[in-house]
């Protein structure tokens, strides 16, 4: 069906209506001729030998009955059997290729029936047709005609009538079928536009068949992640424009005074300004590189977590050794994992100070890890505004106590293009806990590179 579907116009209601139109008048096309191969012709052959049988019959009843009853025995004959008996007089037009299968058949039962050949010739007589056959029965030659009328068939109007109804199913069924999905097409194609103008569409109706509500249900995630993701870029720039403008202010007003005196530790002031700004920097820098790592394999989930607790503080960072299974594989991107694990960790190493924290692990179907600290914590309202860049609980924008405030922005927007969860959770007695949870099997997450 290759060649046909490049054929068919490019809009999908009228392909599916063109192939659709092909398929069911072929199909009908195909049906009426088996119908008429194994159905219609045998019953026309019997019919056939019957008229032939009859016409035979009639004829050697009309040579024996007396002829003033002929008229009656005549116009009876013709008004119930569409026949007609005469004595052969003057010859008949000559014999013409019979179109109908059923003349055809009644040809061949008479020539059969009386052992010679018997043509049907044609005559038009007051405006009707007939066929007629000159036949020598009970030693009279007699002329038996067979009405047009009997044998009457309305092709033209049959095969009109079959392509009209092939026509209106298939328009019907290919509005059904296409209609629907032209339209939620149409709907996808013109929210595409939107975002590619860096507008947030409405939601597509996740609604027809399965494949066109998956498209629907993924399109509708990524405008909103696309959309998440002009806004973090957004607040980033921003971000960086800000924090910048701190350290580059101080480092203008340090070197103003440097004219004046040589003050060494102005120049210490500055080295931590640059060291600052350069942190910040490469943070931003991080974070973008990062997001764009998807490269996938098999870890070990166990050994990846025991090497990130040894970095942010060895050993002492986790109380319960019993807690982080031997061996937990999966095929995940540890890149991002990675990233993910030391900037929670740190975080509570952080906000810690000299209380000890735990990391524990589950490793079933939805690895669970969990990194619980006895810091200060944070306010309930505040838990989900601290994903945001450059968000940070103390306010006095030091890099030293505060952080750069995307450690977490990082963190979660890492996890999310991964298919994982991240989320802080406030815990009894004081102190958070960070878990994450990386489901089994995401194949609408990867991705290649």
């Amino acid at each position: 069906m290759r060649w046909l579907t490049s054929l068919a116009p490019s809009s999908i209601l009228i392909r599916t209506t063109s192939i659709l139109l092909v398929a069911f008048l072929t199909f009908a096309i195909l049906t009426l001729g088996v119908v008429a191969h194994f159905t219609v012709l045998p019953l026309a052959r019997s019919a056939a030998d019957d008229t032939a049988a009859l016409m035979l019959l009639s004829g050697r009843s009309w040579a024996e009955i007396p002829p003033p009853a002929r008229r009656d025995f005549n116009e009876r004959l013709e008004r119930e059997h569409g026949l007609r008996i005469t004595e052969a007089s003057g010859p008949l037009p000559p014999a013409e290729t019979l179109r109908l299968p059923y003349l055809r058949f009644v040809q061949e039962s008479l020539s059969r029936r009386v052992g010679f050949e018997v043509p049907l010739r044609p005559q038009v007589r007051n405006g009707e047709r007939w066929y007629w056959a000159d036949l020598a029965l009970a030693n009279q030659n007699l002329r038996i005609g067979l009405a047009a009328d009997r044998v009457a068939t309305q092709r033209v109007e049959g095969a009109v009538s079959v392509a009209l109804i092939t026509f209106l199913l298939v328009l019907l069924t290919a509005l059904f079928m296409a209609g629907g999905t032209t339209r939620r097409i149409r709907r996808l194609y013109a929210a595409v536009s939107r975002v590619g103008q860096g507008q947030i569409p409405d939601p597509i109706p996740e609604k027809g068949p399965r494949e066109v509500r998956h498209l629907a249900r993924n399109f509708n995630n990524m405008a909103l992640k696309v959309h998440q993701l002009l806004a973090n870029r957004t607040t980033l720039l921003a971000g960086i424009s800000h924090d910048l403008r701190t350290p580059l202010t101080r480092i203008r007003l340090s070197l103003e005074i440097l004219r004046e005196r040589h003050d060494p530790k102005l120049i210490d002031g500055i080295c931590d300004d640059l060291a600052a700004m350069d942190r910040i920097i490469h943070q931003s820098l991080a974070l973008s590189r990062d997001l764009e790592t998807r490269e996938e394999k098999t870890v070990d989930i166990s050994a990846l977590l025991e090497q990130v607790i040894a970095d942010a503080g060895g050993e002492e960072v986790r109380i319960l050794h019993g807690d982080i299974p031997e061996s937990c594989p999966r095929h995940l991107n540890p890149v991002a994992l990675q990233r993910i694990l030391s900037n929670l960790v740190e975080n509570a190493v952080r906000y810690a100070g000299e209380k000890p924290i735990e990391v524990k692990m589950e490793c079933g179907p939805t690895v669970t890890i969990r990194i619980l600290d006895r810091g200060p914590g944070i306010p309930e309202e505040e838990l989900e505004n601290v994903f945001q860049p450059f968000h940070r609980l103390e306010t006095s924008r030091n890099m030293q106590t505060g952080g750069s405030g995307l450690g977490l922005a990082i963190t979660r927007q890492l996890a999310e293009g991964n298919g994982w969860t991240v989320s802080l959770l406030p815990r009894a007695g004081g102190g958070i806990e960070a878990r994450v949870l990386l489901p089994l099997d995401q194949p609408e997450h990867h991705c290649d590179n």
